[in-house]
């Protein structure tokens, strides 16, 4: 009876899984992924996953669409960007969309 103690506070299970959030990042097609989903709930258009390009590397999208939604999504840049941080994490979203 010496040696016990109480028990410990439970983990939530968001929890468990914390430090594999920070270490990995979402595969290219996930974020191209979201991207379309972002801009049709935000613009309500949509896009083909053809016409959008991740770059890893420096977090940034790039659309080959037409000039009028270009400007479109350029217009919206702050709101679609934040809408993807909270989709897919602070450090996993894009910065930039050129």
């Amino acid at each position: 009876m010496q040696e016990y103690s109480s028990p410990k506070k439970m983990k939530t299970v968001g929890d468990l899984f914390l430090k594999y959030k920070l270490v990995f990042k979402p595969p290219q097609a996930t974020v191209e992924k979201a991207f379309i989903e972002v801009v049709k709930e935000v613009l309500g258009f949509d896009l083909d996953i053809k016409m959008i390009k991740y770059n890893v590397g420096n977090r940034t999208l790039g659309l080959t669409v037409p000039s009028i939604l270009k400007t479109e999504v350029k217009f919206k840049q702050k709101i679609i960007l934040e809408k993807m941080s909270i989709k897919l994490g602070k450090g996993n979203s894009p910065e930039t969309i050129i």
